[in-house]
């Protein structure tokens, strides 16, 4: 019988044993996947920082770029006001300046040869004459203006276009290129 007791109790040492084995690899395997969790969320974390920063970067280099375009348009537009107001002012002197030449014309005409009717007529064509010069040249002037004008505002809004365009295409390429990124790892 004591035999037997000494065989039940090697037994018992050995599932202790087993047992203990056991548990020391359960909180050995709960240990590693604890420490590949934290080093996966370690990783992620890394990565969405990392995006984060290229992403604001791009966001920010737009807005410059966006500021610098919008800069040139004012500037376009200022300068579109200013030859505007500046032919304005040069139609009104060719128009106060025909207008003074007729009054003058018309009353040297009326003290001088006011018994010739037939000089009013000239007088009356000849003004006539130059304000019609002077409207076609006026004419001419708006339309150079607005031309030239619309040419710059034109070429100011496709190279607007063209830079949104790319800065979009970057965009998405560079959203793409961390969207593989993220699921390789």
């Amino acid at each position: 019988m004591s035999n037997l007791k000494d065989e039940n109790k090697k037994q018992s040492n050995t599932i202790k044993d087993e047992t203990e084995n056991f548990l020391d690899q359960q909180k050995q395997q709960m240990a590693n996947t604890t420490s590949n969790i934290s080093n996966t969320t370690n990783r992620v974390n890394d990565n969405f920082n990392e995006y984060q920063k290229t992403n604001n970067e791009i966001i920010e280099k737009g807005i410059d770029t966006t500021n610098k375009y919008q800069q040139e348009t004012i500037n376009t537009i200022q300068s579109i006001s200013n030859n505007s107001i500046e032919l304005q002012k040069n139609i009104l002197n060719t128009y106060q300046s025909a207008f003074s030449r007729f009054l003058n014309d018309t009353s040297k005409s009326y003290w001088n040869n006011y018994m010739y009717p037939e000089r009013y007529a000239d007088v009356y064509n000849k003004t006539s004459q130059n304000i019609t010069d002077s409207t076609i040249n006026a004419n001419r002037r708006i339309n150079d203006l607005v031309l030239g004008s619309t040419e710059t505002l034109n070429k100011s809004i496709e190279i607007a276009q063209k830079y949104y365009n790319e800065s979009v295409q970057n965009y998405f390429n560079f959203v793409n290129k961390i969207e593989k990124s993220y699921y390789n790892h």
